[in-house]
């Protein structure tokens, strides 16, 4: 008999996540299991999970929180239609609380609640309304976790600040960043012209407009940045380029839909997020064979370059110290590509076969219930 796996990701767009469920859909064996996806809104990968799911609901509301009688719902008539195992895997902190309170009294139906980001980085706001609005969810998860069936981190570091606050068990599951090892590449030894490339959403919580900030002051000039991603951010960082006169020299290049192309032209890797669950770029960087420097920030960061023995880590937010690294980097480039080497042999397991048999390890054993007993 098949088991039911219903993943909620209330905003399914381009992205970390929206990117991970997809890998994880299109590997899950369809003999085994009924696969449904709900979003909040437009499923921006639906196209591609058609040929692996029953069915794709796309919520017409325009708030979370009023999706709380449409999932009990939906979860409720994939049940009576197909009356087997059922299990609801939601995604984020804030839908989570919202799965909870909609579906926690269906007893048919098992809970896994999957966080992206760590825990603590709810405590980080830009605006008073935006601290409002994390501090409750934060407060929140400490409240409701515990009636989870399970609770899935990315990295170990987001694993350990859960269990501290939600008093329950937490399992680390990495994303599946890594798809096929890529072999070591050829240095070219002379090159007029270098790129540094940077991959995310264009949200402040990313950081890019540090990394331009810490442009502005590097030294060689035969070098360009090249920014793939969208977001709300765009237009300040368009406005911060060219105040900064380096409109010739930054370029934002958007979302694209493949972008081996522009690894394989960089020459070094950025990522200066204030906070993250598991970027899944910098695992792609290092198996593009690009050498990272990376902000010391929360989430899975250190995990993948090894507390700073792979990459090269600089305080949040902090562009001097980030413009130091990069000048030091093209200055001498041995010293980081030494790093480059063994943050590569650190990420095989990362790839989606280790994250495939972690989840269905996890589904195969929702049932056992001394397993799953609370700490």
């Amino acid at each position: 008999m098949k088991t039911n796996l219903i993943f909620f990701l209330p905003t399914f767009v381009l992205g970390g996540a929206g990117n991970s469920i997809y890998r994880l859909c299109s590997k899950l064996n369809q003999k085994k299991y009924n696969i449904y996806i709900i979003s909040v809104g437009k499923c921006f990968f639906k196209k591609k999970l058609k040929k692996y799911c029953k069915k794709i609901f796309e919520l017409k509301t325009s708030r979370t929180l009023f999706s709380i009688f449409m999932l009990r719902n939906i979860v409720s008539n994939i049940y009576k239609n197909f009356p087997q195992k059922t299990i609801f895997i939601s995604n984020q902190h804030y839908a989570n609380i919202i799965s909870l309170l909609s579906l926690k009294s269906l007893k048919f139906v098992k809970i896994i609640l999957v966080d992206r980001i760590d825990i603590i980085e709810l405590k980080r706001y830009y605006t008073l309304l935006k601290f409002l609005k994390t501090i409750t969810i934060y407060y929140l998860c400490a409240l409701f976790y515990k009636y989870a069936d399970a609770v899935v981190s990315n990295s170990k570091s987001a694993k350990n600040d859960l269990q501290r606050l939600c008093k329950t068990k937490v399992i680390n599951i990495n994303p599946p960043s890594l798809l096929k090892l890529r072999a070591q590449s050829k240095k070219i030894k002379s090159k007029k012209k270098f790129q540094i490339l940077t991959v995310g959403s264009l949200v402040k919580a990313k950081g890019v407009d540090c990394i331009i900030k810490a442009f502005k002051n590097i030294k060689i000039k035969n070098v360009s940045l090249k920014i793939i991603g969208e977001g709300n951010e765009r237009e300040n960082l368009s406005i911060l380029i060219d105040r900064l006169k380096l409109k010739k020299r930054v370029h934002l290049i958007g979302w694209v839909n493949n972008t081996e192309k522009f690894y394989l032209e960089s020459d070094l890797f950025v990522h200066a997020s204030h906070q993250e669950g598991f970027p899944n770029s910098i695992v792609e960087a290092i198996n593009y064979n690009l050498p990272v420097i990376a902000s010391d920030c929360k989430g899975g960061t250190r995990e993948i370059l090894l507390n700073g023995k792979g990459g090269d880590l600089f305080p949040v937010n902090n562009h001097e110290a980030l413009s130091m690294k990069i000048n030091k980097f093209f200055k001498n480039m041995q010293t980081l590509n030494k790093k480059l080497a063994l943050a590569k042999k650190n990420i095989l397991k990362y790839s989606l076969d280790v994250n495939l048999d972690k989840y269905n390890k996890l589904f195969s054993e929702m049932w056992y219930k001394k397993k799953w007993k609370k700490n």
